[in-house]
């Protein structure tokens, strides 16, 4: 006699959850990306590098310059071990087995396999007061369901100025907790960012933490 098959349904069930989580946090995603729409400080959609920082512009490590060989030319620089680079200009070690997805060239997100968590990379030129214009960008956005800031205010980063916002919000009946870090450097802007189901707080910020501080300006 023939075999009979038999339909997996637990298999089923988890690629379920897990693509439902996957589009919660998508639209997790486009509620921060309302709040942000003018935090970068730039004009929306200005997210281009300026000229002379593409993927292919030699990186530097620890501020250092490239040093300089015969007839004037550069020698590039050694990345910080684990990190890679992207378009934005700059560098950092992201987790392995997430998904990515460019928005923009100098724009890229990470989610997590489970979709609970979001790391996004990103540059733009830099114009205005930062924490002025993230400010401003909260007074203005449509802010989402039970929307409560933690923090907004200034820091430093590596040295640099720098703004950290930090705030939760609740999405379809998801806690989301997000935490923003942009700096200026040499009139560039960059933001490291992530948000997460606030159930995973823990795991969710170590993730983070080691992300952003493998955050490398080329």
């Amino acid at each position: 006699a023939a075999r009979r098959s038999h339909p997996r349904p637990a298999a089923g069930r988890r690629r379920t959850v897990l693509t439902a989580g996957a589009a919660t946090l998508a639209t997790a995603g486009t509620v921060v990306g309302i709040l942000l729409a003018t935090s970068s400080g730039s004009p929306e959609g200005d997210d281009t590098p300026r000229a002379g920082s593409s993927a292919s512009a030699p990186a530097t490590t620890g501020g250092a310059t490239p040093s300089p060989t015969v007839g004037g030319t550069t020698r590039p620089q050694t990345l910080p071990p684990g990190t890679h680079r992207e378009a934005g200009g700059f560098a950092w070690a992201t987790p392995d087995g997430w998904r990515r997805d460019v928005k923009t060239g100098a724009e890229v997100h990470y989610t997590s396999p489970d979709g609970a968590q979001e790391l996004v990379g990103k540059s733009s030129l830099a114009r205005g007061d930062l924490l002025e214009t993230w400010q401003t960008s909260e007074r203005n956005a449509h802010q989402g369901q039970d929307y409560r800031k933690i923090r907004l205010e200034e820091t430093t980063f590596r040295g640099h100025p720098a703004v950290v916002w930090e705030y939760t919000f609740t999405l379809k009946g998801v806690h989301w907790h997000a935490r923003l870090l942009g700096f200026n450097v040499t009139g560039k802007s960059y933001q490291v960012n992530t948000w997460y189901d606030a159930g995973i707080e823990q795991e969710a910020l170590a993730t983070y933490e080691k992300v952003r501080d493998s955050f490398t300006v080329l």
